[in-house]
């Protein structure tokens, strides 16, 4: 009991710490995908087909996503034309202990000047 609990507890652990990362998936073309939906709290499985943008940011991006897609149920699919551009901007994002010497009121100069007198492993 001691062993799942201490499993459960490291589980718990990895699924609710967050890092800063950010997660953009574009998809095009045929897929299948499988999820929880949390608002119903039901199982949601989809098939898609076109285009599909995903996106997990955090501040500070700037996106651009142009679709000149043609086609449709009515076109057959050899038919549906597709011309999408998609264009990413992340900017500087702060978080973890940076962010706290920011609030600190330490500068971005001063922040870069630590990180590159520190020794590198």
């Amino acid at each position: 009991m001691k062993t799942f609990v201490a499993l459960l507890a490291v589980l718990m652990a990895v699924l609710v710490t967050g890092c800063g990362h950010n997660a953009i998936v574009f998809d095009k073309g045929l897929g299948f995908r499988a999820g929880f939906d949390p608002e119903h709290l039901s199982a949601d499985v989809r098939f898609v087909y076109g285009e599909a943008l995903t996106l997990a940011v955090r501040d500070n991006i700037e996106l651009e996503w142009v679709s000149d897609a043609e086609g449709g149920q009515e076109q057959a699919a050899a038919e549906a034309k597709t011309g999408s551009k998609l264009k990413i901007k992340i900017g500087r994002q702060v978080n973890g202990a940076a962010s706290d010497l920011v609030e600190a009121g330490v500068t971005a100069d001063q922040i870069r000047a630590l990180l590159e007198s520190s020794p590198t492993p």
